[in-house]
């Protein structure tokens, strides 16, 4: 059951993103930075393909639309990323606050807002092309990941909040080193005491599913398809469930919380770890930019 839990949490994280190049916001991981990013064009051509089964000539017009994206990207967003980074260490170093917890909210939605939105035209204009056949193999690959996620919400709660909990320690000690045992239970409780959000995220990601599904079913322009894209994925805010959006609102509350709480309690020592860590990050980024 473990096992099988974590393989389909694995493939939910890597569903969320309906269009690939969201997965450049993942980056701030640090997971394997400079090899995913160098190879996103076929990492963005292999999900897509996955979803649409790509015919030659949208392989060919995909591709030579990355290249400038791409390099749009690294000119003019990963220096927005190294700010973003630089200050989260500053604030860090000497300490975290409510404002700056509610800072790197607003940052994050910015910085989201701006890649959506660098996505937009270029991925109307590959809607515009996409056939029947390719409609019908989007939404069967959607049923699979659908299947897939809802027995992930299958699962009792306390099961799922135990699993989140110990996703949260490792990633943790990933950006704090060794934990005592003291930080390790009082992390678990506070994790398990943020919000079940599952079927809400889930019920969100359905809508999202459907409005791309019914912009397919019907005839559509490149520009008219990105203005559903713009809607979607970069006003996100203005056509999100209620209770999804308050679903959001108590979650990041209670994250604040937590993440205020914790930096109360570790030592200097892991203090100057999550610096580190964070620097070796913002070296990366920086280095990207230069190709």
């Amino acid at each position: 059951m473990d096992h099988q839990m974590t393989g389909e949490r694995s493939v939910l994280r890597r569903r969320q993103w309906l269009w690939c190049l969201a997965l450049l916001l993942f980056f701030f991981s640090g997971c394997a930075l400079t090899t995913t990013y160098r190879y996103a064009d076929r990492i963005i051509l292999w999900q897509l393909d996955h979803y649409f089964d790509l015919n030659r000539d949208q392989r060919h017009d995909v591709a030579q639309r990355l290249t400038p994206l791409l390099a749009r990207h690294r000119y003019e967003a990963l220096p927005q990323y190294e700010t973003f980074l630089r200050d989260i260490r500053r604030r860090i170093e000497r300490g975290l606050t409510g404002s700056d917890v509610d800072w790197a909210y607003a940052a994050y939605d910015r910085l989201r807002a701006d890649l959506f939105e660098r996505v937009a035209a270029d991925g109307g204009v590959f809607l515009a092309s996409v056939d029947a056949r390719q409609v019908r193999t989007f939404e069967s690959v959607l049923q699979k990941d659908n299947a897939k996620a809802e027995r992930f919400t299958q699962v009792s709660a306390s099961e799922r909040l135990n699993k989140r909990a110990e996703t949260t320690l490792d990633w943790l000690k990933d950006w704090l080193g060794p934990l005592t045992k003291e930080q390790r239970e009082q992390i678990r409780q506070w994790s398990l005491a943020l919000p079940d959000t599952q079927e809400v995220w889930l019920a969100y990601r359905q809508q999202r599913q459907l409005e791309l599904l019914t912009l397919l079913h019907q005839p559509r322009t490149p520009e008219r398809a990105a203005q559903e894209l713009r809607a979607m994925f970069v006003f996100p805010d203005q056509t999100a469930s209620a209770p999804y959006q308050d679903s959001v609102r108590r979650l990041r509350e209670a994250a604040k919380t937590m993440a205020l709480a914790i930096d109360q309690h570790v030592t200097p020592e892991q203090r100057l770890h999550a610096v580190a860590k964070l620097q070796r990050l913002i070296d990366q980024i920086h280095d990207l930019q230069a190709g």
